[in-house]
């Protein structure tokens, strides 16, 4: 049989538990004639994914070296100063 002679195959789709067909350029899909909206999300792409492309993964917003090197070193002195407190505290109230 030559390929001229052959009906086109149809072509299906399956994204989770919705299944569907994909239509080739130039003719009308089965929903679209009886005026029933087509599922347009897999043919482009979503407002979501362009959103999650945009927003998600843009360089994330930080302080400059020499702020994060002053609150390396000041970290564990206010942490410890905070324990010494709170010890204080307990034993003011064990009393």
């Amino acid at each position: 049989m030559k390929p001229e002679e052959r009906e086109p195959r149809e072509m299906t789709y399956r994204i989770g538990w919705k299944r569907g067909t994909i239509v080739p350029n130039g003719q009308r899909s089965p929903a679209a004639a009886s005026g029933h909206p087509t599922d347009m999300s897999i043919i482009g792409e979503s407002r979501m994914q362009r959103w999650n492309r945009s927003y998600l993964w843009r360089k994330a917003p930080s302080p400059g070296l020499r702020t994060l090197q002053v609150a390396v070193f000041a970290m564990p002195v206010l942490l410890f100063a905070l324990f010494l407190w709170m010890a204080y505290e307990l034993a003011q109230h064990a009393r």
